[in-house]
């Protein structure tokens, strides 16, 4: 084991050996986001819609649940001696619950998650592994003035998505992710933001390709371009940035767009998210 995923080991343990001690408090009642999100590049066009729905007891802690839906689109290439059909597929993917953690402070925001899923999406589109799901993840954030810097690290045994990556793949194996950035209000309702992502194997990796679907190819020379299913050591390690304009007219609505590079898979995706919070909704309007 090298220092650096050492260093990164001896992170994910002081994170979740402190994870009970800070939170932000949240309204008790129903809860229920919709969110919509895609990030498309040179290889493919990957959305997905996910609808997830549940209940805080109070401001401590919450349970939900919900299926994604996948689209895909793998656009056709063409060289001097093979040309490759554009491919497309669309299907749930692996169905989820999970609980919701927090603990209020003022001097640091914390707001963790515990999330298994089970194997409902298809292997051979990229969608699911075939196998259960287990991601426990932690987020701290502070904010000064109008800027908030955070910090998200989790253990899980699949590569999750992010706001800004729907991920080229579906894979099956121990890993830790990591996010470090900021989120800074430049006006009222507008904020920008950077951050920068690291993915950490431990052990064997299987990959299921969300870009071969229907026997076609991405455009780039990575193994989910090439193969629909792979597997060794290493294959999931990546490193890259984001970058994002949002706009939140309100609480109940945010809309975001953003710039993703990822450096070990050399691809420069556009990505966008939108999320609209109808338990919140639906909260206000039993108040009035």
């Amino acid at each position: 084991m090298t220092f650096l995923r050492i260093r990164y080991f001896a992170l994910t343990v002081i994170f979740f050996a402190c994870a009970g001690s800070f939170a932000r408090a949240q309204q008790k009642g129903f809860t229920e986001v919709e969110t919509f999100q895609g990030t498309v590049n040179s290889d493919s066009r990957l959305f997905k819609l996910d609808s997830t729905m549940g209940w805080d007891f109070n401001k401590h802690f919450g349970v939900f649940g919900g299926v994604p839906l996948y689209f895909s689109d793998t656009p056709g290439s063409s060289t001097a001696t093979t040309t490759t059909a554009s491919t497309s597929a669309r299907g749930i993917g692996n169905a989820y619950v999970g609980l919701s953690f927090r603990a209020p402070n003022r001097t640091l925001d914390y707001a963790g998650v515990v999330t298994v899923s089970a194997p409902t999406g298809s292997t051979t589109n990229g969608f699911s592994t075939g196998r259960a799901g287990f991601d426990w993840t932690n987020r701290f954030s502070h904010s000064i003035s109008k800027f908030t810097p955070f910090v998200e690290g989790g253990l899980s045994n699949t590569v999750p998505d992010s706001a800004f990556s729907t991920r080229p793949f579906t894979s099956l194996g121990a890993i830790t992710h990591w996010e470090e950035g900021a989120d800074f209000e430049a006006v009222k309702h507008v904020y920008i933001g950077a951050s920068g992502y690291e993915i950490f194997p431990f052990g064997n990796q299987k990959l299921f390709s969300r870009v071969t679907n229907g026997g076609g190819k991405g455009n780039g020379g990575n193994t989910f371009d090439n193969n629909a299913q792979s597997s060794g050591t290493g294959l999931t390690r990546e490193n890259g940035f984001n970058g994002w304009v949002a706009f939140e007219p309100t609480p109940l609505w945010r809309a975001e767009v953003g710039f993703t590079r990822s450096a070990t898979f050399n691809l420069n995706s556009f990505a966008f998210n939108l999320r609209f919070n109808v338990g919140r909704m639906l909260r206000s309007r039993k108040n009035l």
